[in-house]
């Protein structure tokens, strides 16, 4: 078994370099005396794991059973990330200002669950009543 673990880190480099407010919104522009600039909600998060070894006779569950003792080894990785447009900074002649970006796909289910939860409220108040 190799005893060295070659690990890369050029795949994570670049997805960083790219997962940053530019990814959703693109370049800050100017368009006469306004500047707007992208604001962006970005995360990300990284796992790692490495493992090796031998296994024995002494160890519980198959291996306790096995003739022979065997070998382990392993690796993993995994990665994921997501960015979301949250708003944008205007800058004029007039101020400085942010602008949020609403979401309305959000606004809309947000309503159909308070619709659906009083339904079922309801319901359940009906159902109580006629048990009377």
């Amino acid at each position: 078994m190799d005893d060295k673990i070659e690990v890369s880190l050029e795949p994570i480099d670049e997805m960083l370099r790219k997962l940053n407010a530019n990814a959703v919104f693109g370049e800050p522009f100017k368009e006469g005396d306004v500047t707007v600039i992208p604001v962006a909600n970005v995360a990300y998060g990284f796992g790692y794991g490495s493992g090796r070894g031998k296994m024995t006779g002494s160890m519980s569950g198959a291996a306790k059973n096995a003739s022979e003792p065997g070998e382990g080894s392993g690796q993993g990785g995994g990665g994921g990330g997501m960015a979301r447009p949250i708003g944008y900074v205007r800058i004029s002649p007039d101020g400085v200002a942010y602008e949020p970006i609403m979401d309305s796909s959000r606004i809309s289910m947000l309503g159909i669950a308070m619709v659906m939860w009083n339904l079922f409220w309801i319901t359940m108040t009906i159902r109580a009543l006629n048990k009377k």
